[in-house]
């Protein structure tokens, strides 16, 4: 059976579904993970919306710390389905759901480390340890991989 590529207006929106669902797993890992370990959740996310918020916006932080930082992550986790909805979409035959999920969650991963140390949010990744940068990777890879499994569900 032949298939078609998606147009781009079909293929953002179930990109944002598919992010959208890759959140949602990242975040089940996430929340299993410090529950496990009894570490703290990053904060960054929320760093990341005060510093939207007043500094673009020039407005006060309207919003208690954890109600901004999982606003902050579900909407960059969402939106981050548009890209890969395009590119995965705009193939005739489907990519793999590992291939595409692993690319899409490094991708994701490495965008991080570009975007939080450019921002002062974050130190470079080679001032991690490599357990740290293990764990932030796997949540990445989890995230892509989510969203890719989607993605191929809703094609």
């Amino acid at each position: 059976m032949a298939r078609h590529s998606l147009n781009p207006v079909g293929a953002a929106v179930r990109g944002v579904v598919a992010g959208a669902a890759g959140t949602a797993l990242m975040t089940a890992a996430q929340t299993a993970y410090y529950k496990y370990t009894g570490s703290e959740s990053s904060s960054t996310p929320a760093e990341v919306g005060e510093r939207v918020i007043e500094g673009v916006l020039q407005r006060e932080v309207p919003v208690s710390e954890d109600a901004l930082n999982q606003g902050m992550h579900w909407a960059y986790g969402t939106s981050m389905g548009v890209p890969f909805g395009i590119v995965a979409g705009s193939r005739r035959e489907p990519a793999s759901v590992l291939g595409s999920g692993i690319a899409f969650g490094i991708a994701a991963w490495g965008a991080s480390q570009v975007e939080l140390p450019a921002m002062k949010l974050a130190p470079p990744p080679w001032e991690y340890s490599a357990s740290s940068l293990a764990t932030d990777v796997g949540f990445h890879l989890v995230y892509g991989l989510g969203a890719a499994l989607a993605f191929r569900v809703l094609r």
